[in-house]
């Protein structure tokens, strides 16, 4: 589910997010969302908001399910977000640079993987 303006603090969301505009390292040890940018590009590994972006909570969502040992991940894609679920082709020929990872291009590791074993 996307909750914009939900809190995260610290989640990995590197699988699915990287290179975030707006956003800017404080340092070494702590990300936080801005609204000016500058400082290069923020680590996702350790991502923290106070109002996060559709995708990033969906994003967020997922890792911290996997982190909960989840089984099964049910997604409803009426309450989600559209560029986390998927992108198609016009889109990523429009957008090099895209910051988001699609759910639909890690869906397969996470159901083969030994470690998740997610369906």
């Amino acid at each position: 589910r996307a909750e914009d303006g939900r809190y995260v603090n610290r989640c990995n969301v590197s699988a699915f997010i990287s290179n975030l505009p707006g956003m800017r390292k404080k340092n070494k040890n702590d990300t936080h969302q801005t609204t000016t940018g500058g400082g290069g590009p923020p680590d996702t590994t350790r991502f923290s908001t106070k109002d996060a972006s559709g995708s990033t909570s969906q994003a967020a969502n997922v890792i911290e399910a996997l982190e909960s040992n989840a089984s099964a991940l049910l997604v409803d894609e009426d309450v989600s977000a559209a560029n986390f679920m998927a992108r198609d082709g016009r889109m990523r020929a429009m957008i090099m640079d895209e910051p988001i990872t699609p759910l639909l291009y890690r869906v397969n590791g996470l159901f083969l993987s030994k470690e998740h074993g997610v369906s």
